[in-house]
């Protein structure tokens, strides 16, 4: 149990750890990307505006000397340009070299064809410099950033301006940026961890404790329950999901242990009867006539115990879920008409008349259909037409209705009789529940409705009842029809 709490801690301190490394390196390579993006942008800027002013001061010399704004004396002028890491040339249209920068010497700055001929006059061209410059001008590793403007006016001389700095001192600077954002992910990724660990641990704990009390849970004490943590978090509704279900649980367990409580007590009383038959009948010898009625009576006390036994199979079967195997199209109409004919000598010996009332197919003249067992759905209806005719008085009538509903088709059987009591209304389909009935001394195995209901929702449909204020009840059971309304 530790070591899964463990687990589950490193693994949800490690998720933390892994989307917080990711949120803040994707920030801090986006604000290096902008940072360098900026810098490069000031680089070129500072350079045009250097290279802008010394062609300014070649137009004003032009316009002192017309003709001798080439000439040595002027030209050696532009030495006084000492920008710090910059280097100056000027170019003639032919490409020849007229002046440089001091800091070049003998060094020459490249001429490609795009500086040439720019697109648009009197803009420059910018380039970055790799390769073909003198070692002297590059490190290894290093870039020239190259503006060459070309300045052609139609009353003004037509020459280039070629200036170059070192782009290193951008790289540095975005090194340093970068060696400072790499500490502080750093220390950010050792804190993120420790506080995910803590926080992990402290999210966790309820599950801990949880483990704890679940490892203490036993079949035969079911009587603990977890500690509701306050909110409304995901912990909290774990906690009350898993309460529920422990009341399910021992709801289930008391109902199991009442249904055997229930079962030996059905089964026990034929059997005593029985014993208690064979038992007085071994004490002396018997007549044949007296034989004849042991027979006859353990014959009733075995046909009982047949019809219970028979009856708590079907019942675990039905609330099992226990597959029906696909099924086949069952026409309820004859269903009903079946569980009628079954049912008719016990109405004629309890002089109750039973009325099917039948649906009329829209498409089949076989009526409503279901996907079913229809060896279970016989015994649904029999049970339920046997309920009713024994709960009713003598010359009364049963009703049994088969109608569409929808998607469904509706089974209703009504009664005359005294109806179901109110105190009696949350048991009617309990097993082994038997509704007083003064009427008559039959009061069968109290698992007659439970199968109704059972076989109903085998078949993915349900069971209910109503009383009515005029005396008598109506059950009703609703199946899905196979081709929907």
């Amino acid at each position: 149990m530790f070591h899964h709490t463990q687990t589950l801690r490193f693994k949800l301190a490690s998720l933390l750890l892994v989307v917080f490394g990711v949120i803040l390196g994707g920030l801090s390579a986006t604000v290096l990307a902008l940072r360098e993006s900026y810098l490069r942008e000031d680089f070129d800027k500072r350079l045009t505006e250097r290279a802008e002013a010394i062609i300014d001061d070649i137009v004003t010399a032009v316009e002192v000397n017309p003709d001798g704004w080439t000439d040595d004396a002027y030209l050696h002028r532009i030495g006084r340009y000492r920008f710090s890491g910059y280097y100056v040339q000027v170019r003639l249209p032919d490409g020849a070299i007229v002046a440089r920068s001091p800091r070049l010497g003998e060094m020459i700055l490249p001429f490609s064809d795009a500086a040439r001929a720019p697109l648009q006059p009197d803009e420059p061209v910018l380039e970055t410099i790799r390769d073909g410059v003198d070692s002297a001008l590059l490190g290894p590793g290093d870039e020239l950033r190259l503006l060459t403007w070309q300045h052609f006016q139609s009353s003004e001389p037509h020459f280039y301006v070629q200036m170059a700095a070192d782009l290193n001192q951008v790289k540095e600077s975005v090194r340093n940026l970068r060696q400072v954002f790499l500490l502080v992910i750093a220390i950010g990724l050792v804190a993120t961890g420790v506080a995910s660990w803590l926080l992990a641990r402290r999210s966790l704990s309820p599950i801990a404790r949880i483990a704890h009390i679940a490892e203490r849970l036993r079949v035969d004490d079911l009587t603990q329950r977890f500690e509701q943590p306050r909110g409304k978090d995901e912990v909290a509704t774990m906690v009350a999901t898993i309460n529920r279900m422990l009341d399910r649980l021992t709801d289930a367990f008391k109902a199991q242990d009442r249904f055997i409580a229930d079962v030996a007590h059905e089964l026990k009383t034929p059997l005593a009867i029985l014993l208690g038959e064979v038992q007085v009948l071994m004490r002396q010898e018997r007549s044949p006539e007296e034989y004849n009625r042991f027979v006859a009576s353990v014959q009733d006390e075995v046909r009982t115990l047949a019809q219970t036994v028979d009856s708590l199979l079907t019942l675990a079967r039905a609330e099992a879920g226990f597959p029906i195997g696909g099924g086949t199209d069952v026409p309820i109409n004859e269903v009903v008409t079946d569980a009628v004919e079954r049912c008719n000598p016990l109405a004629k010996q309890r002089e109750v008349r039973v009325v099917p009332v039948l649906a009329l197919g829209q498409s089949s003249e076989a009526g409503p259909i279901v996907k079913g067992d229809g060896p279970l759905l016989q015994l649904m209806s029999t049970n339920l037409l046997r309920n009713a005719i024994r709960h009713s008085p003598p010359d009364e009538t049963v009703e049994v209705t088969v109608r569409f509903s929808g998607a469904e088709v509706l089974i209703s059987v009504r009664d005359r009789g005294t109806g179901i009591p109110p105190e009696f209304v949350d048991k009617v389909f309990d097993r082994f529940f038997r509704v007083p009935n003064p009427r008559t001394s039959f009061q069968g195995t109290g698992l007659g409705l439970t199968i109704v209901r059972g076989i109903a929702r085998l078949h993915g449909g349900s069971a209910s009842f109503s009383n009515h204020a005029d005396g008598g009840c109506t059950f009703e059971v609703r199946l899905p029809l196979v081709d929907g309304p």
